[in-house]
C-alpha cells in the first residue's frame, strides 16, 4: 500500500510543477524580437501588491514623500529644514539644471542620534546611486536634475522624525 500511495503523490506533484500554463509567459506581446525567444521559456509571477495597497499602507495623515525643489542657481542652500513626522517617510530634494562640478550635501538632525542619511541619489537618466552616510560630494558628469533621497536606514535601529536640515553647496 505504501508504493502505489507514493507513486501517487509523486506524479501530482510532477504534473503540478510542470503545470506553469497559469503563470503569465512573457514575450508573447513583445515588441522586441531578441526577447522573444529569450523569453518563451521565462515564466513570470506577478506580484499582489499594487501601487493602490502601497499607498493605502502608509499611516494615515501622513505624506510619505516630502518634495523639495531647489534651483541650481540659488546654491548654496544652508540649513533648509524639513520635519518628518513618522517613519514611514522621506524627502525627495530635486536640484534643477545642475550643471557639471561637485555637489555637496550634508544633512543633520535635531536629535543627534537620530536614524537618518542620504539613500539614493537619482541622475538625469534616471539611474541611481547610494546609499550613503549623512555627508555627500558627489561628482555631476552630465547637466540635468538630480534628486536625493533622504530618510531612514533599514540597517540601523533608531527613528528618523524629527527636524532635518539640509547645506546644499556647489
Amino acid at each position: 500500500m505504501k508504493y502505489p500511495l507514493f507513486f501517487l503523490i509523486a506524479a501530482g506533484w510532477l504534473l503540478g510543477c510542470n503545470n506553469a500554463s497559469n503563470l503569465g509567459k512573457t514575450g508573447e506581446d513583445s515588441d522586441s524580437v531578441g526577447s522573444v525567444a529569450a523569453a518563451r521559456d521565462s515564466i513570470v509571477v506577478l506580484d499582489s501588491i499594487t501601487s493602490a495597497d502601497t499607498t493605502s499602507a502608509m499611516l494615515p495623515g501622513d505624506d510619505p514623500v516630502i518634495q523639495v525643489t531647489v534651483p541650481a542657481e540659488t546654491l548654496p542652500v544652508t540649513r533648509l529644514q524639513r520635519t518628518i513626522t513618522s517613519d514611514m517617510q522621506s524627502i525627495r530634494l530635486s536640484v534643477t539644471d545642475l550643471d557639471v562640478g561637485q555637489l555637496r550635501v550634508s544633512i543633520t538632525h535635531s536629535k543627534p542620534d537620530a536614524n537618518i542619511r542620504i539613500s539614493q541619489v537619482i541622475r538625469p537618466d534616471g539611474s541611481m546611486d547610494g546609499p550613503y552616510g549623512q555627508q555627500l560630494v558627489y561628482d555631476i558628469k552630465q547637466r540635468g536634475t538630480y534628486t536625493i533621497i533622504i530618510n531612514k536606514s533599514n540597517m540601523a535601529s533608531g527613528t528618523q522624525v524629527g527636524d532635518v536640515f539640509i547645506t546644499l553647496e556647489r
